[in-house]
């Protein structure tokens, strides 16, 4: 009799397993509704506060200190890559268009809210004309512009391709070397035989060859202090291609051939090497 009691009470306990399955993954599935819905309504929310953040570049703002290049140029660069709204816009690209611009040497873009875009400006210091139609900037980088007459304060340097470098670093070293003298190089100019040459503010020519350039400059400073300096407007012309000496080239004043040249050698022991 007991024994029939207790058969009957397993046979319920298993009737009421399989409701309890159902329920919890009905209340599972339920809490995955719930979290589906919320999380489509986040979407949505983010979805829509990012169409109101996304809005128009209604204001351009350009910074920097100008020279060579004014704000309204740079923001008229700036106005065609303007493509998308506040949030979308490629700043990267912005900035690497900018970046070509022979005058730019850095731009620095950046987002202001609400519907704002901060362009600053870093323009490019120049140091030297190269050539006829571009410049040399601190890197000794070559920059064109088309023409750089409006440049005429600085000296020009000229070379061959991919020269511009090396002239800019040897056009340091002779500067540093001068600079005691109070001479200053108004045209540096290495042809393709690789021979330098030079002209001063004081429009004197220094003549320098192609090997042992610093030393020769040595050597031309040497005899400028010691024999020169006192008649500065009379010197025309120096060639130091010589091992021992230098060649002095003076100007001489006549009533009817102005400007002609008389050559005179100083401290030659030598003839000169062929530049």
């Amino acid at each position: 009799m007991f024994g029939g009691s207790q058969e009957v009470g397993a046979m319920r306990r298993l009737e009421r397993r399989p409701l309890r399955q159902r329920m919890h993954w009905l209340k599972r599935g339920l809490s995955l509704m719930v979290v589906a819905v919320l999380l489509l309504g986040a979407g949505w929310g983010i979805e829509q506060l990012y169409q109101r953040l996304n809005v128009a570049i209604g204001v351009i703002a350009v910074k920097g200190e100008f020279s060579h290049v004014d704000q309204g140029a740079v923001q008229h660069l700036v106005e065609p890559l303007v493509i998308g709204g506040f949030l979308d816009m490629d700043l990267q690209k912005i900035r690497r268009e900018l970046e070509l611009h022979p005058w730019i040497q850095q731009a620095r873009v950046s987002r202001r809210w609400p519907d704002g875009l901060v362009i600053t400006v870093t323009e490019e210091v120049p140091i030297a004309r190269w050539g006829s139609t571009g410049f040399l900037n601190v890197r000794g980088e070559r920059r064109e512009i088309g023409e750089n007459t409006a440049l005429a304060y600085l000296p020009m340097l000229q070379g061959g391709d991919q020269s511009e470098r090396q002239m800019m670093k040897s056009y340091r070293e002779m500067v540093q070397l001068l600079q005691s003298s109070g001479l200053r190089i108004a045209a540096l100019k290495r042809d393709d035989r690789g021979a330098w040459w030079l002209r001063l503010d004081n429009d004197l020519e220094l003549v320098i060859g192609r090997d042992q350039v610093m030393e020769k400059m040595r050597r031309f400073i040497e005899v400028w202090e010691q024999e020169l300096k006192e008649q500065a407007q009379r010197v025309a012309r120096v060639d130091v291609r010589y091992d021992n000496g230098v060649a002095v080239q003076w100007v001489v004043e006549h009533t009817r051939v102005e400007g002609q040249m008389k050559r005179e050698l100083m401290r030659v022991s030598r003839a000169p090497e062929q530049a």
